[in-house]
């Protein structure tokens, strides 16, 4: 991974550059994991086991979403240094959940981590804790010891955004109809949770995946994101959220995701299903996101329960983000990648409140520099008709 220092200095080793988490394709077929000859599918399995199991935990312990997509982000990076045949999942999954708890000011005990996640793992899974399930002082030992390993390799650069912010705001900016438009950030906030169980927080900033979503989401529906724009112009709808975004980087993404119910007997996100005119699962349902809120000069309806306190305060608005960064490199030079054939869950979370119309002052849109490079041009198949894909993907199911 690059890294850049500041010149030698009594405080040298305090002063860096923020690390860079952002990884080309090529590199993410480098990593410890099959350098140590785990094959491709198989890590790729391990990553998804540990996203699942992060959100489970999570979502029994009651944290917020943010919590539980923070301690993804930091179980992705960690073994991007690591081997899974070194570290085993379920303890760096208690580990980083426990990280993203103080991180996120939600926090939970260690014990009661590992307790929860004694109700979740078989007597195999959770002998990667200790020989002695009992033995809990052990057990949180290794969760301890195994933090400060994370913490160092990740740089202390603890701060994680993600998707669900972004896709809040750039849909409140949109001007269509509000039942369209909640079906729309209902099902790319479906989509933003299946991402966690991929690579993509890997390739690419949240902003970008955000949109990518959105996109994904508004050709399933048969939804023109560009009339609900309130500038029109010649330029693409997601433009004035981000700028120099492909249109075949946007479609590698979706491909990315859509790959993941194509791939096992992955549950359709709600609303796909009505597209292609086949019946979801009745056990798998995605909460209904809130009501879309007026344009920013509107005020939410009075009769509205007011919306619990957030987390963060909101970001203020600001012209579109010009992203680009630099790739890390990995030097191992292991086989290359297998195409991916287990099942994949599917991760769920509630939907906050849509951001009130007046943000506080004094948030910083962006609080996240961006590192400078090139962006490549991702020679992907374009996404076909609306109705194919929506039928190739139910297919699979039946």
């Amino acid at each position: 991974m690059k890294e850049n220092n500041h010149p030698a200095s009594g405080q040298a080793f305090l002063d860096h550059i923020k690390p860079c988490w952002y990884w080309d394709k090529k590199d993410l077929a480098h990593t410890p994991s099959q350098s140590e000859g785990l094959d491709p599918a198989t890590e790729a399995r391990y990553r998804r086991e540990g996203a699942r199991f992060i959100f489970d935990v999570g979502t029994r312990l009651g944290l917020h979403y943010d919590t539980l997509a923070t301690g993804i982000i930091y179980f992705h990076r960690f073994y991007m240094f690591h081997s899974f045949k070194q570290f085993p999942r379920y303890v760096t999954g208690a580990c980083c959940l426990f990280l993203a708890g103080k991180v996120e000011e939600t926090p939970k005990k260690c014990k009661d981590i590992i307790k929860t996640a004694r109700s979740l793992l078989n007597d195999v899974q959770f002998a990667q804790f200790g020989d002695d399930p009992k033995d809990f002082r052990h057990q949180q030992e290794e969760v301890m010891v195994l933090e400060r390993i994370l913490l160092q390799t990740i740089k202390f650069d603890l701060q994680v955004e993600h998707p669900y912010m972004f896709l809040l705001r750039y849909a409140k900016q949109l001007k269509g109809d509000k039942t369209k438009v909640q079906k729309l950030v209902q099902m790319a906030w479906t989509f933003v949770n299946d991402s966690l169980c991929t690579m993509l927080s890997l390739q690419w900033e949240p902003e970008i995946i955000a949109v990518a979503v959105m996109y994904l989401a508004g050709r399933l529906c048969k939804f023109d994101i560009q009339e609900w724009t309130s500038k029109q112009s010649s330029r693409r709808w997601w433009e004035q959220f981000v700028q120099d975004v492909p249109v075949e980087l946007l479609e590698d993404i979706c491909h990315q995701i859509l790959d993941l119910y194509s791939q096992g007997k992955t549950p359709i996100p709600p609303g796909l299903e009505q597209e292609t005119k086949q019946r979801g699962p009745p056990h798998s349902p995605v909460p209904a996101p809130p009501p879309v809120p007026e344009p920013p000069q509107d005020q939410p309806p009075g009769g509205a329960p007011p919306p619990p306190p957030p987390k963060k305060n909101s970001p203020q608005g600001s012209p579109p983000r010009q992203l680009k960064r630099t790739h890390s490199s990995l030097k191992e030079e292991p086989k290359p990648p297998e195409q991916v054939g287990c099942k994949i869950p599917r991760l769920e979370s509630p939907m906050p409140p849509l951001p009130t119309s007046q943000p506080p002052p004094g948030e910083c849109l962006l609080g996240r520099s961006s590192s400078k490079s090139t962006r490549k041009k991702i020679s992907k198949p374009t996404l076909s008709d609306c109705s194919e894909i929506a039928s190739v993907v139910s297919n699979r199911y039946h």
